[in-house]
């Protein structure tokens, strides 16, 4: 294994450039309570881990050594006590092969809140959060999350997964194919090498507590995620059945190399795919070996990853785990990423692939950062009244009630959970509670 680490900041402007937005990051007025940043500025860097023998199906079809070396960059934040100009991140605008206007390039600049190069906390240690992007994705594409968590004092290390580019239907298989093979591959390699660094003492590894680790995968992350914590695939199914059996070794549901990471405590999973029949990766018995504390993020209407024999279904299946699942009532799959780029507004492909039909992107992200900081405080620091976040009535939240006077008016004030004796969600302002649901089941 080797690491080297340089910048994440972008070397020139583009005309496609939102660095004058403010930080996906900061949470809006109209976010739920515990979405508002902690007490800690933040710092960012990027390492590069190298495994030096991975399974490559690109290699194994060209007819080369099937074991060859991955690099898997991660941009990490964390707290610091510095303060300076913030980092601006590159992000990708894809469009299918042959669609992207002449005018529209690659990429595009966006703003963040961290400071690059930062010298970490001098004490203290933080538990660490990995993050795994969807596929097409990219490491800053969950940065609302990464520095928002890493404020309230947590290391945060989003994997770029470097999905392969695709032209046409065989390129695009390939692609796909690598995906799969490498979502929970990456997680867990990741996790290994970021718990030695701690391990090390030397540079973050000082401000890492490698006993409490959480994980957060959105679409294709997700689907790595249940992998991660401990559901292997089946081999059979429609999704995997193509890849030969030699390079799926240590991903299947009859091998014992799938017990997660034991310090593995809290997994977030936001539209996970391949849990809908037509790709479905994990037989119900796969689901019931889940012990570790799950979150999933769910659009009812999800169009990719399917909701009711898809996201609802592992929620469902993941018997052996406490679980929560937050729906997005009229969500389709893109509640999990960074809100759109300001010119996306003139592309509709550009907006079809950024946004959600109904939902404002920024309201998701505020209502992300608030049930994603209350599940990771509740397991992996041990905060009891951030269950009470989670643990909301009624249901749906458009049931619940917080009366107040003819006339009145309560402002930005948060809920307690309990209104005058009606139930009302927690962390929620009046009126504000709308179009979600909250289900939860314990462990059987």
């Amino acid at each position: 294994m080797s690491i080297s680490q340089h910048s994440t900041v972008a070397s020139a402007q583009s005309v496609f450039d939102a660095t004058e937005q403010r930080p996906y990051s900061i949470p809006n007025a109209d976010a739920p309570e515990l979405a508002k940043l902690g007490s800690y500025n933040v710092g960012v860097v990027q390492m590069q881990f190298t495994d030096p023998a991975r399974p490559n199906i690109a290699e194994a079809l060209a007819g080369r050594n099937p074991i060859a070396e991955r690099n898997v960059p991660v941009s990490i934040w964390y707290p610091t006590q510095e303060k300076g100009e913030g980092a601006v991140y590159t992000g990708k605008l894809n469009f299918r092969p042959g669609t992207r206007p002449s005018e529209v390039p690659e990429t595009y600049q966006f703003k963040g809140m961290a400071t690059e190069g930062a010298a970490p906390v001098s004490e203290g240690q933080f538990p660490l959060i990995v993050i795994s992007h969807g596929y097409g994705n990219w490491a800053n594409f969950l940065s609302y999350l990464g520095e928002n968590l890493a404020s309230k004092g947590y290391v945060v290390a989003s994997i770029e997964h470097n999905d392969l580019p695709y032209t046409d239907l065989p390129t695009f298989n390939l692609s796909f194919g690598d995906t799969m093979l490498n979502r929970m591959r990456d997680q867990r390699f990741v996790i290994e090498q970021l718990v030695a660094l701690a391990g090390s003492g030397e540079g973050l590894g000082t401000i890492i507590n490698a006993d409490q680790i959480g994980l957060i995968g959105y679409s294709m992350g997700g689907f790595g995620a249940m992998a991660s914590a401990g559901a292997g695939y089946m081999h059979q199914s429609p999704s995997l059945n193509q890849i030969p059996a030699p390079m799926l070794a240590g991903m299947l549901d009859n091998e014992q190399f799938l017990e997660p990471h034991p310090a593995l405590k809290a997994v977030v999973a936001i539209a996970p795919w391949g849990a809908a029949p037509i790709n479905r990766a994990w037989s119900p018995e796969s689901l019931k070996s889940i012990d570790t504390p799950l979150l999933f993020i769910a659009g009812d209407h999800d169009d990719v990853s399917g909701y009711e024999d898809g996201i609802k279904w592992l929620f469902e299946g993941t018997t052996g785990a406490d679980r929560h699942m937050l729906v997005y009532e009229n969500g389709r799959h893109s509640i999990g990423g960074n809100p759109e780029p300001p010119f996306s507004h003139d592309y509709f492909d550009m907006t079809d692939w950024f946004n959600e039909p109904v939902w404002r992107r920024d309201r998701v992200v505020g209502i992300n950062q608030h049930f994603i900081t209350a599940f990771m405080n509740m397991h992996l620091k041990g905060d009891g009244e951030a269950g009470s976040y989670l643990d909301v009535q009624p249901t749906r939240s458009n049931e619940g009630e917080w009366p107040i006077p003819p006339g009145g008016y309560t402002g930005g004030t948060y809920s307690s959970g309990d209104q005058d004796g009606k139930a009302y969600w927690k962390g929620f302002q009046r009126r504000w509670a709308l179009g979600l649901q909250m289900h939860k089941a314990k462990a059987e």
